[in-house]
C-alpha cells in the first residue's frame, strides 16, 4: 500500500502533457476517489502507479481525518476550482471514469495583468526587444552557440509564461479558521449546492526574474532611485542591490539617487547623488539611507517634468503604501505622455502593512530589535514591587510588529493592537486584568502598538505624508495605570532605535532579491509594478493591487490566536 501511495504521489507531481500555455496536473487521482484511474503517461513505469495502486492510494487519502472531497470544473474564461465539503465523503467511494483533471492555463483571464511599455510608449523610435546581456559567472556568453534562450547557459532567464499562485489556500468551508468566504445560501429553489461552499478562483502573478529579451539598451539607460517616507532597516541594502545589478549585471553607467524623497526631483538646492558599485560598497553595514528620506513633495506633474528634462528612463521607488500610490500616479502620467519610462516600486514599510506579499523588508529586523526593549521592560518590571513594564512599538494601522515581537519574546502578558478594540475599565477591561496579574505574579509586561486605543487619545489632522495624526497612547496608558492602582510603571519607546539599525541577515538577503528583480522588471519593459515575495517566490504585481487598502492583522487569524495562547490575555471586550 505504501508503494501505491508513493506511486500515486509521483503521478500527481508530474505533468500529463505540456504545450506553451497549458500545464495539466493530475491531482484528482490522489484527492478524489471518483477520478479517472487510467494511468497517465507521466506515471508509466512508476512503481505502484497502477489502476489498483492509485485506487488504494485514493481510498487511503479519503480516509485521512478531515479530508474534503475536491470537485474540479473548468469555465471558458476564468477557470474556477471549486472546493466543496461533503459531510458523507467516507461513505461515497464510487468512482467515475468521466471526471476531468484540473487544467490551469497561463496567459488567460486568471492572470493578474501588469502594464508593459508596449501598451503606452508613443515615441518616434520603435520599441524593439533585444537579447539580454545579463549573465552570472556560470552563464555568460560563449562564442559560437547562437542566441541565448531561457534554456541555454545554465537557465539564467525566466520564461514569460512562468506564473506564481497568489493565494495558496483553497478553503473547504466557511467554518475553517480565517476562511475568506461565508455561508452564502441562495434563496432560489434551483440552488442545488450545499451552503458550506467556498469558491476558489486562482489568480496568477508574473514570476519575477531576468527575461531573455529586454527593451532598453543598457548604454542608454539613465536610472534614478528615490526613497520616500521614513527610515527602515535595509534601505541601503536595496540601494546597493539595485546599483550592483544595473552596473554589473547590465552595464548601466548613469545611476543617480534622488535626495530626500519626492521633493528631490524638483526642489531647488537639492542635487542628485551619483551612485556606483564603488561608492555603495559597504553601505549595507550602515543604518539609515545614503540617499536620504522624506515625506511629502509628491507633485506628480513637476516630478514627471523633471524626469523628462533629465532624460531619466528608469525610476525605482522605495516606499510604503503612500509612496507606491505616488509611483503609480507617476507611471500613469508617464504613460499619458507616451514616455519610455519604467517605474518600479520596492515595498518598504516597517509596519508590514502591504497587501498580498509575504512580508516587507526590514520587518524581521524590527521584530528582532524590539526584543531588546521588551527584555529591558521585563527586567525592570520583575525587579520592582508591583512592577509594570510598558513598551510602545511602531504600527499605525496594523499591529504586526507588536504581535510578532510579543509572540517571540514569550514574556509579554498583554498585547494591544489597532485592529482589536479594548476596554480599559469594567470587569473585562485591561485595568482589572493587570490588577489580577500583579496580585498573582507580582508584575506585568505590556506591549502596545502606537495605533492602538486611538479612541482614547484621538488627534486631528494629517502629517506631511498624508497619514492621520496619532495620539500618543504610551504616556496616556501609563498615567491611567498609575491612577487606577498602586504600581511602579517603567515605560520604553524604542521607535527610532528600531528603525535606524542595519538589516539582519535574513532581511539583507531579501533586500538583495528585491533590488535585483526590480532591475529585471524595468529592463523587461514593465512599468507601474512592484516587487515582492508571494508564497516564497519573487513576483511582479501591479501597484494598484498592493495599495487597495492596508494589510491588517486578522483578529480571527491563526497568528493572533497563537499570540493569545502565549499571553493568556482575555478578550478585552468594549463595554456595551
Amino acid at each position: 500500500l505504501m508503494a501505491a501511495v508513493s506511486g500515486a504521489v509521483g503521478a500527481v507531481s508530474r505533468p500529463l502533457g505540456r504545450d506553451p500555455l497549458t500545464h495539466r496536473v493530475r491531482l484528482k487521482s490522489a484527492l478524489d476517489p471518483r477520478a479517472s484511474l487510467a494511468p497517465s503517461p507521466a506515471s508509466a513505469g512508476v512503481p505502484g502507479a497502477t489502476n489498483d495502486g492509485i485506487k488504494q492510494a485514493s481510498v487511503l487519502f479519503r480516509r485521512l481525518e478531515g479530508a474534503p472531497r475536491v470537485v474540479g470544473s473548468r469555465g471558458s474564461a476564468a477557470h474556477v476550482t471549486r472546493a466543496v465539503v461533503a459531510p458523507n465523503y467516507k461513505d461515497d467511494l464510487n468512482f467515475d471514469e468521466d471526471d476531468d483533471v484540473y487544467t490551469w492555463r497561463v496567459g488567460g483571464a486568471n492572470d493578474i495583468p501588469i502594464r508593459h511599455l508596449r501598451d503606452v510608449y508613443r515615441g518616434e523610435a520603435p520599441l524593439v526587444a533585444i537579447p539580454n546581456p545579463f549573465c552570472t559567472s556560470s552563464s555568460c556568453p560563449v562564442r559560437g552557440i547562437g542566441d541565448r534562450t531561457p534554456l541555454a547557459l545554465n537557465r539564467v532567464f525566466v520564461s514569460e509564461d512562468d506564473r506564481v499562485l497568489l493565494k495558496s489556500i483553497a478553503y473547504g468551508s466557511p467554518d475553517s479558521l480565517a476562511a475568506q468566504c461565508s455561508f452564502d445560501c441562495s434563496i432560489d429553489e434551483s440552488f442545488d449546492e450545499p451552503c458550506d461552499v467556498c469558491s476558489f478562483t486562482p489568480e496568477f502573478c508574473y514570476r519575477a526574474g531576468p527575461r531573455a529579451k529586454i527593451y532598453f539598451e543598457p548604454a542608454e539607460v539613465h536610472a534614478a532611485i528615490v526613497n520616500c517616507g521614513g527610515l527602515c532597516p535595509g534601505i541601503n541594502d536595496v540601494v546597493r542591490s539595485v546599483v550592483n545589478t544595473l552596473e554589473v549585471g547590465y552595464g548601466v553607467k548613469k545611476i543617480y539617487g534622488i535626495r530626500f524623497g519626492w521633493g528631490g526631483f524638483w526642489k531647488d538646492g537639492v542635487e542628485n547623488m551619483p551612485l556606483t558599485r564603488r561608492n555603495t560598497s559597504g553601505v549595507q553595514d550602515r543604518g539609515g539611507s545614503i540617499i536620504g528620506c522624506g515625506r511629502g513633495g509628491g507633485d506628480v506633474p513637476k516630478i514627471v517634468d523633471s524626469i523628462e528634462r533629465q532624460g531619466i528612463n528608469m525610476v525605482f521607488v522605495i516606499g510604503g503604501n503612500g509612496s507606491h500610490a505616488g509611483a503609480n500616479a507617476i507611471s500613469a502620467e508617464c504613460a499619458e505622455r507616451g514616455l519610455k519610462v519604467s517605474v518600479v516600486g520596492i515595498p518598504k514599510t516597517i509596519d508590514n502593512d502591504i497587501l498580498h506579499i509575504d512580508k516587507t523588508f526590514g520587518f524581521d529586523t524590527a521584530v528582532e530589535e524590539a526584543q531588546k526593549a521588551i527584555k529591558a521592560a521585563a527586567v525592570e518590571a520583575k525587579s520592582a514591587l508591583n512592577g509594570v513594564g510598558v513598551v510602545k512599538l511602531m504600527g499605525r494601522q496594523s499591529g504586526f510588529i507588536a504581535m510578532h515581537a510579543a509572540l517571540a519574546s514569550g514574556s509579554v502578558d498583554v498585547c494591544l493592537i489597532p485592529e482589536v478594540p479594548f476596554a480599559m475599565e469594567g470587569p473585562n477591561g485591561v485595568v482589572e486584568h493587570i490588577k489580577s496579574l500583579l496580585a498573582t505574579q507580582g508584575h506585568a509586561i505590556i506591549c502596545l502598538a502606537e495605533g492602538a486605543g486611538q479612541e482614547y487619545v484621538q488627534e486631528t489632522g494629517t502629517d506631511a505624508g498624508g497619514n492621520p495624526k496619532l495620539g500618543d497612547i504610551g504616556p496616556w496608558f501609563c498615567k491611567r495605570l498609575k491612577r487606577e492602582m498602586s504600581c511602579d510603571v517603567k515605560y520604553i519607546d524604542p521607535t527610532y532605535m528600531v528603525r535606524g539599525v542595519t538589516a539582519n541577515a535574513h532581511d539583507s538577503i531579501y533586500c538583495t532579491i528585491l533590488g535585483q528583480n526590480a532591475v529585471h522588471g524595468a529592463f523587461a519593459g514593465y512599468t507601474g509594478i512592484s516587487i515582492g515575495m508571494v508564497n516564497t517566490h519573487a513576483v511582479f504585481l501591479p501597484i494598484e493591487r498592493l495599495i487597495e487598502k492596508e494589510r491588517l492583522v486578522d483578529p480571527d487569524g491563526r497568528m493572533w490566536h497563537r499570540l493569545l495562547t502565549s499571553t493568556g490575555q482575555p478578550d478585552f471586550a468594549m463595554n456595551e
